[in-house]
């Protein structure tokens, strides 16, 4: 059972960036590995398709990193 304040986490998709290494990819990793993103799935597109899950805050957050990458092509 789910206490009523703990986040619901939900499945979304970032664009990763055209930078090497890519930051976006590897935040999401860093996040995986503190256990704030689960369940990564990185589709080979040019920039990378990373789907995972997560809580709404931790997805803006990815979101709003992946924007600021992919507007600087």
């Amino acid at each position: 059972m789910m206490a009523d304040d703990e986040p619901k986490w939900q499945r979304i998709m970032v664009r990763g960036s055209l930078n090497t290494p890519d930051p976006v990819l590897q935040e999401v990793q860093r996040l995986e590995e503190l256990g704030k993103v689960k369940d990564v799935v990185i589709l080979e597109s040019y920039p990378l398709q990373i789907w995972f899950s997560s809580d709404f805050e931790t997805a803006e957050k990815l979101k709003s990193l992946s924007n600021k990458y992919s507007s600087s092509r």
